[in-house]
Formats: structure tokens, C-alpha cells, sequence
């Protein structure tokens, strides 16, 4: 039987876990390649420990070209587009046909969905994370907003956590006192995907720190020096710092491939993360898997590590002529910290029949080493 090629398109938490699964599972004439325009990638969840000074840049990336040891053939370059038709991928780098191909590039940045967003602060790629610890560092008084443009996004506890580390922050400093944090969301409540009680703990946990939040209204204009935010309910603020979740939009090239079918995000069937052309798959922020409520599942990192490594097994299991893998569980975690030293948690079967079922454990020492582990795995190559 001749080899088949296996395509991989982004480096991520997908993409990276989908190659290695695929390489460990197909004998060696089949040939796998994962495709990204960068050759380090970073874990976005310890962009808020960054920002303070509690994570360093070398410590939440790992590069993609580690993967060789693993018997994956990397190429770093810009991919172009996706023909369907033909079954090839064009990048900077030249043209390459797949037999399979798994999608995994992720979510964009729409930095021009909300006037003024580039030029306030954001901390959701590491350029702007480091950009904006170099001006916590320097910080001691005024006002901080960190504001939602839209949903979904991910790391979806990434505001709440940020706002509390950078309270636990200028506590240390002894600014504390001299430093408002608002947070805006168009949600109705903080986390609603953790349910009611995890939402109350939450806005608790934040009106005890001193920190402001301000459901349902979403940030739609910044202006041009980026001190004032406009949103969504009719109120504007003045800050010194206007942080900004960006509006997130899935990656053109799934796009122009008409992946998404007019629909806000790749439509995958739920049990394979297979779109509705046979041998192509979506896992990640990419895609729409929805919950028992309709909503999509959050977009988090261990979700599309365990689609990526569903989809490899799908893929190696028609290959191999085996039986098929069980399907896609919807269940994983999400770490949300409160300091510099102690963590909760959210996590559950996110596609529980009715409704998720979804467990908060409040933060702990114990879960903040449990977030450590994850980074570290996260950096072997183990998540």
C-alpha cells in the first residue's frame, strides 16, 4: 500500500498533539508534516502570570522544530491557501498534497471589529503581553480597565485572572490602594460555561479584591490615545490602561476554503471533528462543537489538544483499517489564577447531555503546582 500524507496546518495545542499521535501510531512510509508560519509557539494561559513578571517568555513557549524527534517533519512557513479540490496546500515555501488534512490555525485577532483596539493594550499574543509588563512595571496609580470585545474568545477566565493577578501584583508593590481595575464583558455573569454558583463565587471573589465588574457591555470604540473606552450599554470610562480582549474571528485561510460554510466557525461532526468534506478535519479554536445549552465549547487549549489527538486516531485507524476511536468526550479543564501562588480550577464534561457538567474548585497552593505541571507538560510535548 502506498504512503499516505497527513497535513497538519498550525502548531498549537491541536496541531502539535494530532502529529505526534499520528507519527506514533502510523508505520513510517506514511509521512506526517505539521505546517506553521512560526517556530515557537505560546501557551496563552500564563500570559496573565507574564504580564506581572511571574512567567518569563522562555517558560510558556516551545518550538515546533523539537518535533523532528519525534519523526514529524516541520516546515515554518506561511500558509496560503487551502484548494479542497485539487487536495494541496500552497504556502511560501511551495505547494504540497495531502491525503488527509487537519486543520488546526486557530483563531484571528479582529483588532479593527472595535475603532481605537490597536492602539490600547492586549496581552493575548506574547508581543503585546510583553509590551504591557514593561508598563505594569512602571505602574503605581490610576486606573486599569480590561475589556471583552466579543464572544467566543479564548481562555475564557483570562480577564477574570488577570484582574486579580495584577490586584495581587500591586498589592506587593504596595500600590494597591492607588490602582482601580474595572472589567467590562458582554456576558451577563463572570465564567457563565462554569454555571451559577462558580459565577457568584467569582464576582464574589472579585468584589472583595476591589475590582469592578461590569456585566453586559461590551467595549466598542478606544479612542485614538487610548485612555477611554466606549461600550456597548451606552457608558465610556477614562483609565490610564486600556486592556482589550480582542474580537476573535476564525483564520482566513478556513475561511477562503469555505471550511465554514457562511457560518460564524468551522461546523465539524461532533464525534470526529471531521468538516463536511471527507478527510478534512477542524479541531481547536477553529472549529464549533456546541454544548447541550447551543453555545460552542469553550475555546481552550486542552480541548484542542484532545481533538488533535482524536482526529490523528480517526485518521490512523482508516489507514490501518482498524476500529474507529471513541468519540470526541468534550471533557477538560481550564486553570484560573488568583495570585502569583494559588489557583482554581474549572473543569467537567463540557458536552454532558442537558446541560455541562462542570465543577469550580476554589484557588490553592496545591492548584497552582497543578497549573505548573500542565505548563510543563504543555512544554514537552505532553498536552
Amino acid at each position: 500500500m502506498p504512503g499516505k500524507k497527513i497535513l497538519i496546518l498550525g502548531g498549537g495545542f491541536g496541531g502539535a498533539k494530532a502529529a505526534i499521535t499520528a507519527r506514533s501510531l502510523l508505520p513510517v512510509e506514511h509521512e506526517v508534516t505539521l505546517i506553521d508560519r512560526n517556530a515557537r509557539t505560546y501557551v496563552c494561559g500564563a500570559m496573565p502570570l507574564l504580564i506581572v513578571g511571574e512567567r518569563e517568555a522562555e517558560k510558556t513557549s516551545r518550538s515546533l522544530g523539537r518535533l523532528a524527534h519525534r519523526g514529524v517533519n516541520f516546515i515554518q512557513s506561511e500558509i496560503k491557501h487551502l484548494d479542497l479540490a485539487s487536495k494541496t496546500v500552497r504556502t511560501e515555501r511551495g505547494v504540497l498534497e495531502y491525503d488527509y488534512v487537519i486543520v488546526g490555525l486557530g483563531a484571528e485577532y479582529n483588532w479593527d471589529a472595535v475603532p481605537g483596539s490597536r492602539d490600547a493594550h492586549s496581552f493575548y499574543n506574547i508581543d503585546g503581553a510583553r509590551r504591557l509588563r514593561r508598563r505594569l512595571s512602571r505602574f503605581r496609580r490610576g486606573r486599569i480597565v480590561i475589556a471583552v470585545s466579543s464572544t467566543p474568545y479564548k481562555c475564557p477566565p483570562a480577564p477574570y485572572e488577570a484582574a486579580m493577578i495584577m490586584r495581587w501584583h500591586f498589592k506587593r508593590t504596595g500600590a494597591s490602594k492607588d490602582v482601580d481595575i474595572h472589567v467590562y464583558t458582554p456576558e451577563d455573569a463572570p465564567l457563565p460555561v462554569a454555571g451559577q454558583s462558580a459565577c457568584e463565587e467569582l464576582a464574589l471573589a472579585m468584589a472583595k479584591r476591589g475590582i469592578s465588574f461590569h456585566p453586559k457591555a461590551a467595549v466598542n470604540e478606544i479612542s485614538k490615545d487610548g485612555r477611554s473606552a466606549a461600550f456597548t450599554d451606552g457608558s465610556s470610562m477614562d483609565a490610564d490602561i486600556v486592556i482589550t480582549i480582542p474580537a476573535h474571528r476564525p483564520a482566513s485561510v478556513a475561511v477562503e476554503a469555505s471550511l465554514t460554510g457562511g457560518k460564524p466557525w468551522v461546523p465539524v461532526n461532533p464525534a470526529t471533528l471531521e468538516t463536511s468534506m471527507a478527510g478534512v478535519f477542524a479541531i481547536g479554536d477553529l472549529n464549533m462543537v456546541p454544548m447541550a445549552t447551543g453555545r460552542p465549547i469553550p475555546k481552550a487549549g486542552v480541548f484542542a489538544s484532545t481533538e488533535g489527538d482524536l482526529t490523528a486516531r480517526v485518521i490512523a485507524s482508516r489507514i490501518l483499517g482498524t476500529e474507529p476511536p471513541p468519540a470526541f468526550p468534550g471533557e477538560g479543564l481550564c486553570y484560573l489564577a488568583y495570585s502569583g501562588t494559588q489557583s482554581g480550577s474549572v473543569s467537567g464534561r463540557f458536552l454532558a447531555p442537558g446541560r455541562p457538567d462542570v465543577k469550580f474548585t476554589r484557588p490553592s497552593v496545591s492548584g497552582m503546582r497543578a497549573k505548573e505541571r500542565f505548563e510543563s507538560d504543555w512544554r514537552r510535548f505532553r498536552i
